[in-house]
């Protein structure tokens, strides 16, 4: 099977609430304020905002995807109006994270220039604890206070629950629609340091309640921390970090780890897709393995062409994959704008037997599209965590990155509204809901078990 190349997608979402992702502007010159504590003067903010709505109305390919016009307009104009008097650019990047959230589109980010972030991580202390969220439970992943072991569960901050601090948050990070996995998966990812920090702003000590792994309620008073001295170990299940793997963890099972839809990163690593696919597929079928477990946990997305590729080897049917495809300078592609809107043709070593696929937050993009196909299709039983990517499809494709002129607060802007082949939605704006939901639980974390995986090796037991 073989496609031309086209746009590829950016992975997951685009947000500077960390070292890790800095977004750098290509278009036009930018002066942007470097003193985060400086206030700037609310005239120039309204013009960035008002640059940043123009963006938004040019290039993203359907604003009012998830939320109507009158109401999405409405907050707008809301923020817009809030702007009545200087604000410092952490002031103003809250507001334009607010507008993206309001927005309910993973592709779409707002975020402070990269200099920025560093500076601030360096410079400002924050809430020293790495949090884990499960939910709105918030627990304890690691502590340098032997007062606060790992495992707790924090209940309180400064007399506000956990629960409310959290629901706030996520007011500020972007997902596709409602789904509440990508955002919590956002936070884990070091997020939750800085965000506290933007909306709360900095403090010299924390109040903390918490309960200990062994039921203790207690109270403590911490002193903020260095954003460089809050690390903790990397949690992760196996040590293999190649993009593309296969194992086979029993009698007539395969373990099949795709990290990445991403062809860059898969060549990067010495591997080739369609390769790799056809090598696994046929040692599948000549070692007659009955059930095949997908591991798309992670995984942020890459090139539309590779999801389907993936579906085309299970399934001995044509297919559709894309039902639609448009952008505001495009309202009606075809099959010569892009492959996946071609019907799809089946894979000569396409597999057979049982498929489970395994799915937490960050399996977004690319990698929520091939889920949403094998999902209505009923040719796989998903287990873990709701996608992090839409199930009717999501809006990304080529984006358009632009730093506001006055703030130089970096925006990146999706062109191209996807729409899945799938069957109509039971849950209009939500990812894939796995049949068997399973979040792992703190303990799970700190012991490095895989409870999701567990569960995929239980199903196929005796199959």
């Amino acid at each position: 099977m073989h496609f031309p190349k086209i746009p590829i997608r950016w992975e997951g979402i685009l947000i500077a609430l960390t070292m890790l992702c800095i977004i750098t502007t290509t278009s036009g010159q930018v002066t942007p304020q470097t003193d985060f504590n400086q206030p700037l003067n609310a005239s120039l903010l309204r013009e960035d905002f008002q640059a940043f709505r123009k963006i938004l109305a040019e290039n993203h390919p359907d604003m009012y995807r998830y939320r109507s016009r009158r109401s999405l307009n409405r907050l707008l104009d809301s923020c817009e109006a809030a702007i009545n008097a200087p604000m410092t650019l952490i002031g103003f990047g809250n507001l334009v994270r607010f507008a993206v959230s309001a927005l309910e589109c993973g592709h779409t980010s707002g975020s402070l220039p990269g200099e920025i972030m560093e500076r601030y991580a360096a410079s400002v202390p924050m809430f020293p604890l790495k949090v884990w969220f499960s939910g709105d439970n918030a627990f304890v992943l690691c502590s340098r206070n032997e007062n606060v072991p790992a495992g707790a569960e924090i209940l309180s901050i400064d007399g506000v629950s956990l629960a409310q601090i959290h629901r706030r948050l996520l007011q500020y990070l972007p997902s596709d629609g409602k789904i509440q996995t990508k955002k919590n998966a956002t936070l884990n990812n070091d997020a939750f340091l800085f965000l506290y920090n933007f909306i709360y702003g900095p403090k010299t000590s924390y109040n903390i309640q918490l309960v200990t792994p062994e039921g203790q309620q207690r109270g403590i008073t911490l002193e903020p921390a260095r954003f460089e001295n809050t690390g903790c170990p990397a949690y992760k299940t196996g040590n293999n970090t190649r993009p593309l793997d296969i194992a086979y963890p029993g009698q007539s099972k395969a373990l099949l780890t795709i990290r990445t839809f991403s062809k860059q990163r898969i060549m990067s690593a010495g591997q080739d897709f369609p390769a790799f696919l056809e090598t696994t597929f046929g040692a599948l079928r000549q070692k007659q393995i009955k059930n095949l477990i997908i591991d798309l946990r992670g995984n942020g997305g890459g090139d539309d062409v590779y999801g389907a590729l993936l579906y085309a080897y299970l399934t001995g049917e044509p297919f559709r994959y894309f039902s639609a495809l448009r952008s505001l300078s495009k309202p009606v592609m075809t099959a010569d704008d892009h492959p996946g809107l071609a019907v799809q043709q089946p894979a000569g070593l396409h597999f057979q037997g049982n498929v489970y696929v395994l799915t937490d937050g960050r399996t977004f993009s690319t990698a929520a599209d091939f889920c949403a196909i094998a999902k209505s299709n009923a040719r796989a039983v998903f287990i873990g965590e709701e996608t992090g990517g839409g199930y009717e499809g999501n809006n990304s494709g080529g984006s358009v990155r632009v730093g506001l002129p006055h703030s130089g607060l970096q925006v990146a802007v999706p062109t191209i509204r996807y729409s899945n082949a799938v069957k109509p939605a039971r849950e209009p704006g939500r990812g894939i809901l796995p049949e068997y939901r399973v979040v792992p639980s703190i303990s799970d974390i700190l012991g490095e078990r895989d409870p999701q995986l567990q569960k995929a090796l239980e199903l196929t037991a005796g199959k």
